[in-house]
């Protein structure tokens, strides 16, 4: 099978979507790697064929644009790409007062995060079923479950991502075909990252040894989950541990501890 079939990765050529490439090369599964039309996602098919022995194929495109997932499903029948694993991965996100924020960011984050989500999903849902043995991953947050003050559009979308992950799963038991939710916390992926968490000063040094992974970390236990055929995927357990406690607290008091540590995002 791992010689006939393709995992897709979306939002393949950079951060965690680069680092399940690599894992999934790894474990000589055959790669189909979908990111904008850069010289980043060339690189990446480039130094994974030249590194493992797997076929790799990748389509620059820009999933918020109409049309585009169905032009990716489209894309892999003329080429005669069979995928049996899809990874919704692709994802942007901001930070902000609402109102300050162009809305046409927030249509683009709603875009990628959730509509480029749902209809890759739904366009490959039939084959896969066909086929009857494969996975789906889609790429959530630990922040799908707290409302995020001004970060609101993108927990809403981690969220739904969340949600629909879960439902989706119980409409396939029987079918063969496994649904995982990954849900990692904070993700280091560029020196952008590193800016934010020195944003919250001398706590920035403890948040990180609690709160922070690398790519590599979080792929590998996404890919292995995945594999594995789990529901949840929670790479680090220590933020999962504070989201579980915010659940039962009332409401007014969580916002309020949110607002608070999350101000420095205004």
């Amino acid at each position: 099978m791992k010689g006939s079939y393709y995992t897709l990765i979306t939002g393949a050529s950079q951060g965690i979507g680069k680092a399940m490439a690599m894992e999934c090369a790894k474990r000589s599964l055959n790669l189909f790697l979908v990111a904008l039309d850069t010289d980043a996602l060339k690189e990446t098919a480039n130094e994974i064929q030249n590194t493992y022995s797997v076929k790799v194929r990748h389509l620059g495109i820009d999933l918020t644009e109409k049309d585009a997932p169905r032009m990716v499903y489209d894309w892999c029948k003329e080429q005669g790409l069979r995928v049996n694993t899809l990874i919704n991965n692709a994802g942007i996100g901001n930070s902000g007062l609402f109102e300050e924020n162009p809305l046409k960011d927030y249509l683009a984050i709603m875009n990628l995060n959730n509509k480029a989500m749902i209809e890759l999903t739904y366009h490959f849902f039939k084959d896969l079923k066909a086929i009857g043995k494969g996975h789906i991953l889609n790429v959530s947050s630990m922040e799908a479950t707290l409302p995020l003050p001004y970060k609101a559009v993108y927990t809403g979308t981690k969220n739904f991502i969340y949600a629909f992950s879960l439902a989706i799963r119980e409409e396939l038991k029987g079918s063969g075909i496994s649904v995982t939710v990954l849900c990692p916390a904070s993700v280091i992926t560029n020196e952008g990252g590193h800016q934010r968490i020195k944003a919250h000063g001398a706590k920035g040094k403890l948040v990180f040894k609690m709160m922070v992974s690398y790519p590599h970390t979080v792929a590998y236990k996404a890919i292995k989950g995945m594999l594995e055929g789990k529901q949840v995927i929670i790479p680090n357990p220590a933020p999962w541990i504070i989201v579980k406690f915010m659940k039962v607290m009332p409401t007014a008091i969580k916002m309020k501890i949110l607002e608070k540590i999350f101000r420095v995002y205004r």
